[in-house]
């Protein structure tokens, strides 16, 4: 049976580095290993993008579920998230603060159904590539084909919903990476009709007559925030977050989202669901699951690290460890599309709670880290 899925190699384009590079994405690749792939791309049936996509919905639902029943059970020891953060979380979850995008990494090898790998609902990068970047070079080298593709559409739609017509954008400033994903999230609330301001972490100030303000004492009406929450809770304005609570995008309620704490609760509560791996929260407990092969990984790693792929107890591929990513999670081995010697893991985005793209990263090792390559995808058929 042929797969719905294959790696297609092609002519790189001559121009390709300035094609990108005036598009936004100005780190393309270090030295010889460009992080941006020109020469091969994924080639998708329109089955198989409809078949990410429909799982991708799916998963978002289950997820607003499990957000639910969080709350309602006092699961908050389960995420390892600190007694100061709860009230905030509660509150921002009942008040229904507006979430803007996020994006499901996926397994799939191109039979049965996706699984889910984790949701990166709080702060997903490679944004730029997924929305522009992967849409420009499919109209310059394929333009009779099709994407999966309609985020940036659907991102200027969404800020359109705010009612504040000034938006702020942070980050770390150091981060080139972090840097370029707020200044295309910028742009796009720009085309919505906002004005914006970009600034860094740092130059976020508190008034003595209370409320957030920017690096010129101004205040802020709406901050987007490309930095995790779990590190703004160490910060020393959360204590005085209160109604500012807000203001913040991505929605402090995400908390129980970007945490791969979540998964055990996930399969917890849809034990059996084709769309979810067996999880759980020590080595025992997926044992006594009967799972053989597994995945241990820490509830607030980043970009693949902390991870440890496990064969009947015994520790295989490891990206070391990371004491500060909290505790450990315990997720059925799941086997990832291959090709070209690469493993490809999919990247469904969110924006509100619809689908609206597909990425791909691929890389030579099992686990996907900051160094895997972004491949585009066109789909045919």
């Amino acid at each position: 049976m042929r797969s719905p899925i294959r790696l297609e190699a092609a002519l790189a384009r001559g121009d390709w580095k300035a094609r990108v590079e005036e598009a936004g994405l100005v780190w393309h690749g270090a030295g010889s290993v460009p992080y941006w792939v020109e020469d091969q791309h994924l080639v998708l049936t329109l089955k198989a993008a409809e078949t990410l996509e429909d799982a991708a919905n799916e998963l978002h639902q289950l997820c607003l579920h499990a957000c639910a029943e969080i709350v309602k059970r006092g699961w908050w020891e389960r995420l390892a998230i600190p007694e100061k953060a709860v009230g905030h979380i509660m509150t921002s979850w009942m008040a229904g603060d507006f979430p803007l995008y996020g994006r499901f990494d996926l397994a799939w090898d191109g039979r049965d159904r996706p699984k889910l790998l984790e949701y990166n609902a709080d702060t997903p990068t490679s944004l730029l590539e997924a929305a522009v970047i992967q849409w420009q070079w499919m109209e310059d080298v394929h333009p009779r084909s099709d994407q999966l593709n309609s985020i940036h559409e659907a991102l200027v739609e969404r800020w359109a919903m705010l009612p504040e017509n000034r938006i702020h954008f942070a980050c770390a400033w150091d981060s080139l990476e972090d840097r370029q994903t707020i200044a295309y999230l910028a742009e796009t609330a720009e085309q919505a009709g906002k004005t914006v301001e970009l600034m860094d972490m740092s130059e976020i100030g508190f008034s003595e007559h209370g409320g957030f303000t920017d690096g010129s004492d101004q205040p802020m009406e709406k901050l987007f925030k490309l930095y995790p929450w779990e590190w703004m809770v160490e910060e020393p304005f959360f204590e005085v977050l209160g109604l500012e609570r807000a203001r913040f995008i991505e929605p402090a309620w995400k908390m129980m989202l970007s945490n791969k704490g979540l998964l055990p609760i996930l399969w917890e509560l849809h034990p059996g669901h084709p769309l979810l791996l067996p999880a759980a929260s020590s080595g025992d407990e997926i044992r006594r699951m009967g799972v053989g092969r597994w995945v241990e990984k820490p509830f607030f790693g980043r970009e693949g690290a902390g991870v440890t792929l496990m064969d009947n107890g015994r520790a295989g591929f490891s990206t070391g460890t990371d004491p500060h990513a909290g505790p450990l999670v315990y997720q059925k081995h799941a086997p990832l599309f291959e090709a070209g010697g690469n493993h490809f893991v999919w990247g469904l985005w969110m924006v509100g709670d619809t689908c609206r793209g597909l990425s791909a990263r691929g890389d030579a090792s099992p686990v996907t880290g900051n160094l895997s390559r972004f491949f585009p995808h066109r789909i045919e058929g």
